[in-house]
């Protein structure tokens, strides 16, 4: 679901208005005048009005708004015109309680939208907004639980039983709507919101809407709301829905990221884990021959499949000395030096570095352990069934020491959030 702005334009006649579809988009002479908000249609209950205001205190007695009050408390606007989803998605995330695991501003870590970069780049972000499946990848590479359903996947009363649940339940999960403003009689047409009420007696779902330079927190009707997930957005041609969110694991800092966005792990890493690296491994009698093939046959663009988050060099040499340790380091050791310089992802994967400095102070053979261990399983899905044990076995980060499991764990949830982007 891509947000869509509407941009003044700046004319050199006297002002005029144009109906268009229904709605009125305003030229001005002077560029800076703006807009400020926007009037709600009938179909909305504005949240600070008197009926609002009613609505919450009968709502409140209810009880379906016990989700509200953490949400309330982490409420903010969005940064940027098309930033709903993400504005929406960090109001959530912090309501969660979710350690980012990455310092935000000083010596705090928090979650702000210019940290929301995993599943797609911020400056595609801010020209055309995400799509629900992107919400899905970016919440998951973050920390989040996530479950989406589409309209044609629930029912108006299966949406209902969710929104009451959801907002009568005060700690550990949020609900929010990927819905067509246009349905609620609202200017523009694909939007993320929050939910953070409902009133069951007049089935009224209270609406946290992030842009709120446009409109103000609102409350509408359950079924009207249910019809404005039915159209499809654009981006995709799928219908739009709701998701709900949950705290996972605690997220530790972690040296390394999934630098690929969703449409260049579709075009680069997708098809290599999925089918064409696990042909190629079907012919592999031994670990050591496993690693060969892979040194012979590694896309030269995996290059650019991790990059750093943090520049700690402290972090880095403890990491460094639990990747040395473990069994598969040695073993991809070996394999390189049997390549005698031979194998042209070893002498791409250098010159990326030393031309981007990605990667500062990591050699391949470390590299590309991190990246076996917590690529998409799908890998080693054709290896005998004793290499796949074997691969599972140290794969699992359980069994893995600190902090080469909160690196694998952590890449393994982007990677696998990718990897499901890519077969939708």
């Amino acid at each position: 679901m891509r947000s869509h702005v509407v941009i003044p334009i700046k004319l050199r006649i006297t002002d005029l208005q144009h109906s268009i579809s229904g709605f009125m988009i305003e030229t001005m002479t002077d560029l800076t005048e703006g807009f400020y908000r926007r009037p709600l249609p009938s179909s909305c209950i504005a949240f600070s009005s008197t009926e609002g205001r009613q609505l919450f205190r009968e709502a409140l007695e209810l009880g379906g708004m016990e989700g509200y009050f953490a949400l309330a408390e982490q409420f903010h606007t969005q940064a940027e015109p098309a930033f709903c989803g993400l504005g929406t998605m960090v109001v959530v995330l912090n309501a969660l309680a979710i350690d980012p695991g990455r310092i935000w501003r000083g010596v705090w870590r928090w979650y702000g939208e210019e940290m929301l970069d995993c599943c797609q780049t911020l400056s595609a972000i801010k020209e055309t907004g995400i799509t629900l499946e992107e919400f899905v990848c970016i919440s998951r590479c973050n920390g989040a639980k996530v479950t989406a359903y589409r309209y044609m996947e629930r029912s108006l009363d299966e949406f209902r039983q969710d929104v009451k649940r959801i907002t009568s339940t005060a700690y550990g999960i949020h609900m929010v709507a990927a819905y067509s403003r246009k349905i609620l009689g609202q200017t523009g047409d694909g939007h993320f919101s929050p939910i953070a009420g409902y009133h069951p007696q007049k089935d009224l779902v209270l609406l946290l809407d992030v842009a709120r330079f446009k409109y103000p927190p609102h409350w509408v009707p359950s079924f009207l709301l249910w019809q404005a997930f039915e159209p499809p957005d654009p981006e995709t041609n799928r219908s739009r829905g709701y998701v709900l969110l949950q705290k996972t694991e605690e997220i530790y800092e972690t040296y390394f990221h999934v630098a690929l966005n969703p449409q260049q792990w579709c075009a680069i890493a997708a098809p290599h884990f999925k089918d064409e690296l696990p042909n190629l491994l079907k012919r592999s009698n031994s670990l050591h021959e496993v690693l060969t093939i892979l040194l012979k046959y590694l896309p030269s663009e995996f290059v650019s499949l991790l990059q750093i988050s943090i520049h700690s060099l402290d972090t880095l040499f403890v990491l460094q000395k639990v990747i040395q340790a473990n069994p598969l380091f040695e073993i991809i050791q070996q394999a390189v030096l049997t390549q005698n310089g031979e194998a042209a992802i070893v002498n791409q994967w250098t010159l990326f570095n030393k031309r981007t400095l990605a990667i500062q102070n990591v050699d391949f053979t470390e590299w590309l352990t991190i990246l076996l261990l917590s690529c998409p399983p799908t890998l080693y899905k054709a290896l005998s069934p004793s290499l796949k044990t074997w691969f599972e076995q140290i794969r699992n980060p359980t069994q893995l020491p600190e902090p080469l499991n909160r690196e694998v764990t952590r890449l393994q949830e982007q990677m696998s959030a990718l990897q499901e982007f890519c077969s939708i």
